[in-house]
């Protein structure tokens, strides 16, 4: 019955790792906006051996049984390269996903808080889906549509239950939605015309696409950039080459060449523009299943994308306020229109990073979904008992 405290098990065995995979399926088949996740690539992503961001962190999961039906699941991560560079007491909690019932919710968020206190943190912070390079917050305003690629979804009661289980709101993201070829800020307009002159800041600035044949070495220029330009974006850590590396090569089939973007000095990355077809709409085609005809209906269907989502804009702190990221937004506006994409969305932006909301908004982007993190005080005791399971 709702409203029962019900039995949290810690995923120790075979059979609660397929249990805490499966529950997003079960408690959002029904939503037609929850685009159901490949399953492989979900059980991948709690394999040491295919996910390098495991090996640095501590996790301990947990999945809620109401008798012999999953009704929630949560994991608490013990993140110590975030602890070290923002927040020392905190640990952070992630994969939440629940029924609409306060006593599931609270005894998740309860069961995470101890496994986290045993390390010594005395907050947890979250979701986060193992790291802030992951989806990151709750979806709070913006449930009209579906999400794009890397972004969170859940449904519009999951901020109400974490409020129940005395978790308080802490920072909000935003994402912002982009028509290419949308009027653009006089400013704008007068900054791309000096650069497309040769004067002005940007002179000397050469913008090229992905070269494939180049893969390695152009991937790993973009790694450096990702990590010089969002080292002090609040929640950063830093990400190893290894966990770079592996997420390239997961979109790698996916990535378009004039859409990966980087801005040259002198023969020096200083800048890169990185948009993906949103990968989300043609995943809904195969249910979460690659066999027997999911790459089918996935390869079909991506054909027919024209949504993507523009996921990281960042220049080199030598390099900023010469008009290199309004090249390279316009270069990507221009590339997005030739090959005929409709919309774009731009995310997540942190609510304090008036600078990036004020570009967006000058190329024309309008506000469209709104995410929130929480904070939960850990007590010094234990606040629930853990069921054990042979």
């Amino acid at each position: 019955m709702r409203g029962d405290a019900p039995m949290i098990l810690a995923v120790e065995n075979g059979r609660l790792e397929r249990l805490f995979l499966e529950l997003p399926y079960l408690l959002h088949r029904r939503d037609a906006n929850w685009g159901a996740p490949l399953r492989h690539e979900e059980r991948h992503r709690w394999d040491s051996a295919r996910n390098p961001s495991l090996r640095t962190r501590w996790t301990q999961r947990f999945i809620a049984m109401a008798g012999s039906e999953p009704v929630g699941r949560i994991a608490a991560i013990d993140d110590a390269g975030f602890a070290d560079r923002w927040e020392p007491d905190a640990g952070l909690f992630g994969f939440f996903d629940a029924r609409d019932d306060p006593a599931v919710s609270s005894a998740l968020v309860a069961a995470a808080a101890d496994a986290l206190r045993t390390r010594g943190r005395r907050r947890m912070i979250g979701p986060v889906n193992l790291t802030f390079h992951d989806e990151t917050g709750v979806l709070v305003q913006g449930f009209e549509s579906p999400p794009m690629l890397l972004s969170p979804y859940n449904p519009a009661h999951y901020a109400r239950l974490l409020e129940a289980a005395d978790c308080r709101p802490l920072r909000e993201y935003h994402s912002y939605v982009w028509t290419p070829g949308r009027p653009r800020a006089p400013a704008v307009e007068r900054l791309l015309a000096a650069a497309r002159a040769g004067v002005g800041l940007a002179r000397g600035v050469r913008i090229r696409p992905l070269d494939r044949r180049r893969w390695d070495s152009d991937v790993r220029a973009a790694w450096q950039l990702y990590s010089l330009t969002f080292a002090d974006v609040w929640g950063n850590t830093a990400m190893s080459w290894s966990e770079f590396a592996e997420r390239a090569a997961r979109f790698r089939s996916f990535v378009v060449p004039d859409l990966v973007l980087f801005a040259e000095r002198d023969g020096e990355p200083v800048g890169l523009a990185l948009t993906l077809p949103d990968v989300n709409r043609a995943l809904a085609a195969a249910q979460g299943r690659l066999l027997p005809l999911g790459w089918l209906r996935i390869a079909r269907a991506m054909a027919r994308v024209r949504t993507a989502r523009f996921a990281i804009l960042g220049v080199k702190r030598d390099s900023t306020g010469r008009g290199i990221a309004a090249l390279l937004a316009h270069e990507t506006g221009r590339a997005l229109e030739r090959l005929g994409y409709e919309q774009v969305e731009l995310s997540l932006v942190l609510d304090d990073n008036a600078r990036v909301q004020h570009v967006i908004q000058a190329f024309g982007g309008t506000p469209l979904k709104r995410y929130r993190l929480y904070e939960h005080a850990i007590r010094a005791a234990p606040t629930h008992a853990l069921e054990s399971v042979a």
